[in-house]
């Protein structure tokens, strides 16, 4: 039977797994997927091998857990160690997107390490639901390059980081930090309105706080600059456009206020690893000028 785990146990059972993975041994991911399910979608009964953690993109699904129903919505996580038994089905009302990932811990010669003593699982929606969206899909991009030594190093850091992510999402629910709802809603108009460049002063003067205060409280709570999210959110922003629209890098960098596009390819690689020609290119979007 597993074990419901609450967030500071949750927490301390993650940075547990984390240890683990400092020696020979890494996590290895046996599955991942980014997909919208059919409506046919449900899982029978089953008990994984693997370590199972899944994002919910958009939906609602539930998944029985020793016979307790666990309702997962969007933004939510859900983390079911090896052994766990378990079933689920979907929410037909409306389409589901899911990011689950199946990983073990091991060398090459062994499989996993050391099987959960007792199995566990547990559920909660983060605070901040974008970052761990970001966080899978980055899982997911990296699981689907060409097998490699480096396709494994980057799997097995991004899992590290997804996992000390969560940890450090379950302590600040055991301390029950408080979010300022002025902090919340500064947050908010960044996510809304990517491509304004407000200054810190005006968007303290949105929230009445002074320029300091605020973003003090911000980087407590988001653990970011509040100038370091907004070029975040402004070129998490240029992304979507090259992925999913016709405009040109250089339509993006002006619609997005940068006085040139090398500029903003500049600030796109800092920020996303890889230029934006080459994010046209995955979507089929190729257009420089």
């Amino acid at each position: 039977m597993s074990k419901s785990l609450l967030p500071h146990i949750a927490s301390t059972f993650l940075d547990a797994l984390l240890s683990s993975a400092f020696g020979e041994d890494m996590f290895r991911i046996y599955s991942c997927y980014n997909v919208t399910v059919p409506s046919s979608w449900r899982i029978e009964e089953r008990v994984l091998e693997e370590i199972h953690v899944l994002y919910v993109k958009s939906g609602c699904l539930t998944y029985l857990i020793n016979g307790t129903p666990h309702q997962l919505t969007a933004g939510s996580l859900l983390f079911l160690s090896d052994g766990t038994v378990h079933s689920a089905y979907r929410d037909l009302k409306e389409p589901l997107s899911i990011l689950p990932v199946r990983f073990t811990l091991g060398s090459d010669e062994q499989k996993y390490a050391a099987k959960t003593e007792v199995p566990c699982h547990f559920s909660f929606r983060p605070r901040d639901t974008a970052k761990f969206s970001v966080l899978f899909e980055t899982i997911h991009r990296y699981y689907t390059l060409t097998p490699s030594i480096r396709r494994n190093v980057l799997c097995h850091a991004a899992i590290c980081q997804t996992l000390a992510e969560m940890s450090q999402e379950l302590e600040l629910m055991r301390q029950d930090t408080p979010i300022h709802p002025a902090i919340q809603h500064i947050k908010a108009y960044i996510d809304s309105h990517p491509a304004e460049r407000l200054t810190v002063q005006d968007l303290a003067g949105l929230s009445g706080l002074t320029s300091k205060y605020c973003s003090k409280l911000f980087q407590q709570i988001y653990g970011l600059p509040i100038k370091t999210y907004q070029i975040k959110a402004r070129i998490d922003y240029a992304r979507y456009l090259l992925e999913h629209s016709r405009q040109s890098i250089k339509e993006v960098a002006f619609q997005l206020g940068y006085s040139d596009p090398f500029t903003f390819s500049k600030q796109y690689k800092s920020v996303m690893g890889v230029s934006p020609s080459k994010t046209g290119l995955r979507s089929g979007n190729s257009k420089f000028f």
